[in-house]
């Protein structure tokens, strides 16, 4: 191979490096940025994040490290989601793109983990007695017979039903939980 060959197989070989190596870098730079939702860690979004309200009517389902609660018109998609507050203040989900924030859902979850979160409530002082009442059974006031079939689906649907609120903080698309209150009585907050 002649040196003029040799100078030309080298600068495309050195252009090819350059190009490919410049590409990497533009896709490596969002992936690794502490700006990903992905990378972004759960602290970070309880200081700088936006903080909403969000109705609370039960859990799914709990274990002896956490529990899930059910939240109305509040769920984790794994597309981008818009929120918005509906007519009692409530924060809310859409997909239509209208909204004063956004979520990705795909980095969130309603877990609520013990390791994480400290209970801060006079009626709950120990995790025992807060799923002691998970395990207390839901009354049914003002009992209707033409209601049975929802009452048989809470039963299904929920490990218990109670009336309570969270405060959400929303930050480039990341949300998490931060309080969570059953009735007016802030039960759970996350640690520091």
């Amino acid at each position: 191979m002649s040196t003029e060959r040799k100078r030309f197989v080298t600068k495309v070989a050195s252009v090819v490096f350059a190009v490919l190596s410049f590409m990497s870098v533009i896709l490596a730079v969002p992936l690794l940025s502490p700006s990903n939702p992905r990378n972004m860690s759960a602290r970070t979004v309880a200081e700088n994040g936006a903080e909403y309200t969000v109705k609370l009517n039960g859990i799914y389902k709990y274990d002896e490290k956490g529990f899930t609660p059910s939240i109305v018109g509040f769920y984790f998609t794994d597309e981008k989601a818009y929120i918005y507050k509906d007519e009692e203040g409530y924060a809310c989900i859409t997909l239509d793109g209208k909204g004063e924030n956004y979520v990705l859902g795909g980095y969130d979850s309603s877990y609520i983990s013990y390791d994480e979160f400290q209970l801060c409530s006079e009626s709950y002082k120990t995790v025992q007695e807060l799923e002691a009442f998970f395990e207390s059974p839901d009354p049914i006031y003002n009992f209707d017979i033409n209601k049975l079939s929802y009452y048989i689906s809470d039963v299904i649907t929920y490990k218990k039903k109670f009336s309570g609120k969270a405060t959400i903080k929303v930050y480039r698309g990341r949300c998490v939980i931060t309080e969570v209150y059953i009735g007016d009585e802030k039960v759970l907050e996350r640690k520091k």
